[in-house]
């Protein structure tokens, strides 16, 4: 009966202190030293200078990033920057939800990490307070729902453009302010039916 006791009480202790140990090893407890913020800063603006336009370094907050060689934007890195996004007063993150896609032969599992970026500090503050985020996820959750229900979801890869744009016109027939749909993390998982 001891040994039963015991087991009862060792085994959620073990299990929670490995856990605790995992999340201190998997997630950096500081953000990056400003040495490195300051070589991104120096790389940007020694970019834009060898593009020709001077006195106006890229920042994240350009609401139009220029391209770069390979196609993408440069700032499409910096803005999804959890830091970055943590500076911004007119971003609120909302979490992470996951989404069931009904396919014939697989159930894909659409994982995506929200963040809102609305139209000046005073939306952001009203819709940062938890009754209006809670109505904020719930209607995202509904949006992608009906996203999943649509051809949007249901390709080989997600156009996080074209499920960003349709969840901004969802949300914003029902609240107002909201600019942008951000993902700070988007990623599917697909599970084949037995």
């Amino acid at each position: 009966m001891k040994k039963i006791a015991i087991a009862v009480v060792a085994l959620p202790l073990t299990c929670l202190g490995t856990g605790y140990a995992a999340g201190l090893a998997i997630i950096p407890a500081v953000p990056p030293p400003a040495a490195a913020q300051d070589n991104v800063d120096h790389d940007l603006s020694s970019d834009v200078a060898a593009d020709g336009t001077e006195g106006h370094a890229a920042t994240a907050h350009d609401a139009s990033p220029v391209a770069a060689p390979d196609g993408h934007a440069k700032g499409e890195t910096d803005t999804l920057n959890p830091y970055l996004l943590a500076e911004d007063r007119r971003v609120i993150r909302l979490g992470q939800m996951t989404v069931p896609v009904e396919k014939l032969h697989s159930v894909t599992y659409v994982v995506a990490d929200f963040a809102l970026k609305l139209a000046d500090i005073e939306t952001a503050d009203r819709y940062a307070r938890v009754e209006e985020a809670t109505r904020l996820r719930d209607a995202l959750l509904t949006a992608m729902n009906v996203a999943a229900e649509s051809n949007v979801l249901r390709g080989v890869a997600i156009d996080s453009d074209a499920v960003s744009d349709m969840l901004l016109g969802l949300l914003k027939k029902n609240f107002e302010g909201v600019d942008e749909v951000l993902f700070v993390s988007l990623y599917k998982q697909d599970v084949a039916r037995m």
